[in-house]
């Protein structure tokens, strides 16, 4: 039996429903099966069908798309037995429960991985698989429901796809994929891509763990008790994400209340009231395809609020914002590949012409700080190497390898390196000129 889970855009849970056979459309118009009243809802906007005992949504040609797990759907997708599907402004959640004589008894089973010391590992707490480590030996270490990811958890709280670990030399940043149930570091929800520290807390849906060095012994019992009091408000939030089972046997057709209709004493709004809500109901919808990236979706959401209301100023800076942050996101791109690639002073130079103002300035964050690590650590050593020689031309080098480590990734042991080539210069009565602290 699959069941669909729908919440609006005030993250309130607006109705359930199961179905286990069938084809059901999904709009904004009252003769669709299921209906969900907004304009940033096209009128017959996807369905919803059963083939072969498995659940497939297909995208009617809506002017918004349908987002699955972070991922436009071009025609028709699997949907698995979990995935978080985004129309508009709702938020649907898709479950499967097999019949009670197909289930396994262990239900929470979860792929171990060897731990290496190597490298920093995730140590799972707070439940009955507590003490499992998972080494994050990848690059991109996935995290989610199904055998593609690296690290596959069975837990029902867990998206197909649910985040990813990215590892930069010895730094590490967690970043959610558009989960249902989100991903948390030390209790605050993680946006964009958040550099981890040894010892935090993260917490991927339900299933906890603390993050700390591939060699570190971990008291699985000691460290959720630590960690017990930040944990009692995030499940009760995620309390209002369960699924119940509806016993009708067939597909519930439902309303949700109209978000810019009449009030409640019966006075109709103002033409021009109407309009205002639908543009800032576009405009919102937009920000969040902006958001996640979803550049077509984001320019055809603004350009139907312009359509709405010519000149409207928010609507068209929103529109010039869809191509800033689209050229912003392929400069990250491209000084990712590079940094991969080892070409790590190009990488730091293609990374810092990213405009501050933008996402992909915040997510470049961890990836430009593994390079000035990098960058300054190569230039410090050789500035040692031809420091140690003494001689005049190679104190120079070492003085100007100094000062560049400096500005790169400023700290007191490039410093203290620039004060000992500084004063064996003035020794030897070698003209230079002092790099700045």
């Amino acid at each position: 039996m699959f069941t669909i889970t729908i919440e609006d855009q005030n993250g309130q849970v607006a109705d359930t429903f199961s179905f286990d056979h069938g084809s059901y459309t999904v709009g904004r118009l009252d003769g669709c099966d299921v209906v969900l009243p907004s304009t940033s809802v096209s009128r017959e906007h996807a369905r919803i069908f059963i083939e072969e005992g498995r659940c497939y949504i297909e995208d009617l040609g809506s002017a918004n798309g349908v987002i699955v797990d972070g991922q436009r759907v071009v025609t028709t997708r699997d949907l698995g037995t979990a995935s978080q599907i985004c129309i508009g402004d709702f938020y649907l959640y898709l479950e499967y429960e097999a019949p009670a004589d197909a289930q396994r008894q262990d239900v929470l089973s979860t792929l171990f991985i060897d731990s290496g010391s190597e490298h920093h590992k995730l140590v799972r707490i707070n439940d009955s698989f507590a003490g499992e480590e998972f080494s994050l030996s990848e690059q991109q270490n996935t995290i989610g429901r199904t055998d593609d990811n690296f690290i596959l958890l069975s837990d029902s709280s867990i998206s197909r796809r649910h985040a990813s670990i990215h590892r930069r030399g010895e730094l590490y940043a967690v970043e959610d994929l558009g989960s249902s149930n989100g991903t948390r570091v030390n209790g605050k929800d993680v946006v964009g891509r958040q550099e981890l520290n040894s010892g935090d807390h993260v917490e991927f849906g339900s299933v906890e763990f603390v993050f700390v060095e591939g060699d570190k012994v971990v008291d699985p019992e000691e460290v959720a008790a630590r960690f017990a009091s930040n944990n009692t408000a995030v499940y009760a939030g995620l309390a209002a994400l369960a699924v119940v089972a509806l016993l009708a046997g067939g597909l519930v057709i439902f309303g949700i209340a109209q978000l810019t209709g009449g009030s409640d004493d019966g006075v109709t709004e103002e033409p021009e009231q109407r309009l205002e809500a639908e543009v800032n109901d576009l405009l919102q919808n937009g920000r969040n395809q902006l958001r996640m990236g979803n550049w077509e979706a984001a320019t055809a959401t603004f350009d139907e609020a312009l359509a709405l209301s010519p000149g409207h100023e928010e609507a068209q800076e929103l529109l010039g914002r869809v191509e800033y942050e689209r050229e912003a996101s392929e400069i990250l791109a491209e000084g990712e590949a590079l940094s991969q690639e080892g070409r790590h002073s190009e990488a730091r130079e293609k990374l810092l012409t990213i405009p501050e103002d933008t996402l992909a300035s915040d997510r470049a964050e961890p990836t430009l700080a593994h390079l000035n690590r990098t960058i300054s650590h190569s230039l410090m050593s050789s500035a040692n190497r031809l420091y140690r020689r003494g001689e005049g031309d190679e104190l120079r080098e070492a003085h100007e390898m100094a000062a560049q480590a400096y500005v790169v990734e400023p700290g007191d042991g490039v410093a203290e390196l620039l004060d000992d080539i500084e004063a064996r210069l003035d020794e030897e009565g070698i003209d230079f000129e002092p790099a700045p602290r």
